[in-house]
């Protein structure tokens, strides 16, 4: 981030991304997600504009079902293992579907 970028407060940057202030704390505590800047006072949590497509990303992995550390795996990690994390979650989730057609 630059010093000239935009830094949006958490209510705000939550807005724009479609998490709950909540979602952004846990995430900022499992390291998955840091704001750009705390307040070493207040502790105020800020964003800046830049960081939004990461926020994103971590949602929609999120809404997929996939565990939060695999979502950290996928977002940092090298490239072959967040395939193989992505392809393991999506064999999982074959199987539970397949699974519950069975059931119902």
């Amino acid at each position: 981030m630059d010093d000239t970028e935009e830094l949006l407060t958490i209510g705000a940057f939550a807005r724009r991304v479609g998490l709950a202030p909540s979602a952004l704390r846990f995430y900022d505590d499992c390291g998955v997600l840091r704001p750009a800047r705390v307040d070493a006072v207040t502790g105020y949590r800020r964003y800046g504009a830049g960081q939004a497509a990461r926020a994103v990303k971590v949602r929609q992995l999120r809404a997929a079902g996939l565990p939060l550390v695999d979502v950290a795996v996928v977002l940092d990690g090298p490239e072959d293992a967040a395939r193989g994390v992505l392809r393991s979650h999506l064999e999982r989730t074959r199987r539970t579907a397949d699974e519950t057609r069975a059931v119902v």
